[in-house]
Formats: C-alpha cells, sequence, structure tokens
C-alpha cells in the first residue's frame, strides 16, 4: 500500500560479518487521496499519492483531488485493493514506520527495456556453430513441422520486444527502516532501473491499525526525548551567555571613559568658541542697525506705488464682478431648460425599454411552445413508427410459422 522509488542497490553486514545484497526504496511521502466504497464503485480500495510536483505541471483532475484531500500536488497515483478502508482517513500521510525489521514485502517493478532483441539474448539460444564454414550465425532455426500440422505452434519463441515487463518480486525481507527519511532497505533485488517506481504490497497477516499505533507512540517518544534533549542543554547555553555578559560589560566600561574625555575637549572648545561669537556679533548688530534705516526709507516709497495699483485693480475687478452677473443669470435659464429636455428623454428612453422586455418575453414564450409541441409530434411518431414495425414483426413471424408447418407436412407426406 506504498509507492516509491528504486534508489540503487549496495551491501550490508549483519553482526556476524555476511554481506548481504541489498536494495534502498525511498517511499515517503505518500498520502491517501480518496477511497473507493462497495456501494458507489463496487470494490474496495484506497487511492494513495506519491511524490511531489509543481502546481503548474499538475494536470487539472489531479490537482482537484490533491485540493479536495487537502495535500500538496502529487507526481504518482495509485490504486490498492483492500478490504477494509476505515484505518486511514483521506488526507492522512501513510508513512513507512508502519513496516518493521523482519517483516516480508512483496514489490512491484517494470524490468528495464530492451528493445527488440534476437532469440540468443531474449530466450537464450545457444546458437549454430562458431568454427569456419558454418552459416547458422545466432538464426532462430527452424519454425515447425511442414506437412503435419502444417502450421507454428502457439508460444513458440521468436525474436520480439524484450523488457518493459510488470514484475513482481515477493516475500522480500525488510533489514532496516528509516521514517525520518522514508527509506526502506530490502534484502535482495528489485526489477527496474534507478530511480523507477516501484509499488510496495505489505502483507495481509500484518494488523496496520495496531502498527499505526504503534507508530504514533513512538513519534511522541521521540518527541519527548527531544524536548528532554533541549532541557539539558540549557545550562551550558546559559553558561556561555554568562561568559559573554562580563565582556560586554568590561567593553562598556571602556567606552564610557572614552565618551568623558571627549566630552571634557569638547566643553574647552566651545568656551573658546562662544569668545570669539561674541566679538562677532557686537559687529553684525552695529552693521544692521544701519541696513534697517535705509531698507525703511526704501519700503516707504514701495507702498505708496503699491496703493495706487490695488486701487486701480478693485475698479477693474468692480466692472468685471457686474459682467460677470448678468451673463452668471442668463446661463442659468439655458440650463433650466436643458435639464428637462433631459429628463422628458429618459423617459421616452424607458418606457422603450419595458416595450422591447415584454416583446423579448412573448417571443421566448412562443419559442418554447413551439419547442413543445415539436417534441410531441416527434414522440408520436416515433410511437406510430414503433407500432408499425411490431406488427411487420408479427406478420414476419407468422408467415415464418406457416412456412414452417408447410415444409413439416411436406415431409410428412413424402
Amino acid at each position: 500500500m506504498l509507492i516509491g522509488r528504486k534508489l540503487g542497490m549496495t551491501r550490508i553486514f549483519d553482526d556476524e560479518g555476511r554481506s548481504i545484497p541489498v536494495t534502498v526504496i525511498k517511499a515517503s511521502p505518500c498520502f491517501i487521496l480518496d477511497r473507493r466504497t462497495e456501494e458507489r464503485d463496487g470494490y474496495t480500495a484506497y487511492v494513495t499519492g506519491f511524490g511531489e510536483k509543481k502546481e503548474k505541471r499538475v494536470k487539472k483532475p489531479v490537482l482537484g483531488l490533491c485540493k479536495k484531500a487537502g495535500v500538496p500536488p502529487v507526481e504518482v497515483i495509485r490504486e490498492f485493493r483492500v478490504e477494509d478502508t476505515t484505518t486511514f482517513d483521506i488526507g492522512e500521510k501513510v508513512s513507512v514506520s508502519l513496516l518493521q525489521k523482519g517483516d516480508k514485502v512483496g514489490v512491484v517493478g517494470w524490468s528495464k527495456g530492451r528493445g527488440f532483441q534476437g532469440v540468443v539474448k531474449r530466450w537464450g539460444f545457444s546458437g549454430g556453430p562458431a568454427s569456419h564454414g558454418s552459416c547458422f550465425g545466432r538464426l532462430p532455426g527452424s519454425a515447425g513441422a511442414g506437412t503435419y500440422p502444417g502450421r507454428v505452434t502457439k508460444g513458440k519463441k521468436f525474436p520480439g520486444r524484450m523488457g518493459n515487463d510488470r514484475i513482481t518480486v515477493k516475500n522480500l525481507e525488510v533489514v532496516r527502516l528509516d521514517a525520518e527519511k522514508g527509506l526502506i532497505v530490502v534484502k535482495g533485488s528489485v526489477p527496474g532501473f534507478r530511480t523507477g517506481l516501484v509499488l510496495i504490497k505489505i502483507d495481509k497477516n500484518i494488523d496496520i491499525a495496531s502498527r499505526k499505533e504503534l507508530a504514533k507512540e513512538q513519534a511522541e517518544k521521540s518527541k519527548a526525548e527531544a524536548a528532554k534533549r533541549k532541557v539539558e542543554e540549557k545550562p551550558k547555553e546559559v553558561k556561555e551567555e554568562g561568559k559573554v555578559e562580563e565582556a560586554k560589560a568590561k567593553t562598556d566600561k571602556k567606552e564610557e571613559k572614552a565618551e568623558k574625555s571627549k566630552k571634557a575637549e569638547k566643553v574647552k572648545d566651545a568656551s573658546k568658541k562662544e569668545d570669539k561669537e561674541e566679538k562677532t556679533e557686537d559687529k553684525i548688530e552695529k552693521t544692521k542697525e544701519e541696513d534697517k534705516k535705509e531698507k525703511a526709507i526704501e519700503v516707504k516709497a514701495e507702498t505708496d506705488e503699491k496703493e495706487e495699483v490695488v486701487e486701480d485693480k478693485e475698479k477693474e475687478d468692480k466692472k468685471e464682478k457686474t459682467e460677470a452677473k448678468e451673463e452668471k443669470e442668463d446661463g442659468k435659464e439655458e440650463k433650466a431648460k436643458e435639464e428637462v429636455e433631459a429628463e422628458k428623454e429618459e423617459e421616452k428612453a424607458e418606457v422603450d425599454e419595458k416595450k422591447e422586455e415584454v416583446v423579448e418575453d412573448k417571443e421566448k414564450e412562443d419559442e418554447k411552445e413551439k419547442a413543445e409541441a415539436k417534441e410531441e409530434k416527434v414522440e408520436e411518431v416515433k410511437a406510430e413508427t414503433d407500432k408499425e414495425e411490431k406488427e411487420e414483426k408479427k406478420e414476419d413471424d407468422s408467415e415464418k410459422k406457416e412456412n414452417k408447418e408447410a415444409k413439416s407436412k411436406e415431409k410428412g407426406d413424402g
């Protein structure tokens, strides 16, 4: 009930030092996407998905199935027939921890494709003699007898396509498991190339529900152990933090001393600058008073000129305002007329739209009535044709019976 990929072969040494040939299979992540029921489908099975794929590269039906199950997009989907479909929920992850060391497992794989091959490679024929003068080579030889049976018997071994067949290897022993990485290490070889797809069938005698509970307990224990380790490692971290704080305190004291010396130097420099600034300020104030007197004279002359300009502008503004009022009064009357005309046009448009809707509704009703009438006529024609066919069949049957009776009579007379 697991899907995986063959990573390759290696060897493992057991406790006694014996070399064991081994195949490594990655069977994670596997998810339950859907279940088949007898009421709906006529059989019971799990629909399982394996692998991960980018959403843009997954077909829409598969993507919809994954989203419905609340699972990331899946690379491969397969069905596994099962008697009971209540052990796993839809969207649940099926892990390698269902298996244990020493379990027997069946592995389904697809053998390597060899293409079109001859009889020697495909079936192990020996071929003809390799000595000088023999023209037999790697030919298949005679295919069958001549006069009897005069044909080639079925199942004769000939050249043809070799490999790429579905092969099941039964009773492979589980040697090791790695639940975190999702790896199963199996004793012996598995058909197919490296990274080839593989189906893992769990033995029916194994109680999957109890194994599932055990796997949950083990996962909880591992979490608790990890939490304990963290708690034990904390005192070491606290000691290291204390050393770091002492070093920081020393550096902070050195920095404070350096800052105090810098501030004292800055205060001395500031007092010297203040003396110089006071002398320069006295000179600047005298020059400012002289400038103010000159500016006051200039400002008076400018204000007189501005007052004259402002008076002229006010007169012009009054004239423009009176003219604008007269124009606005004329424009208001025209706008009122235009608004009244626009309202009338809108009312006309609404009336026309309502008329068009009524006409469209009538046309639709007429079309429906016509369609219903046509369907009734078609049904009547079908009924008439069925009656005629039945009558013709009855006549044919009666004629056949009469002919049979006539023939039987003739035979009796003869």
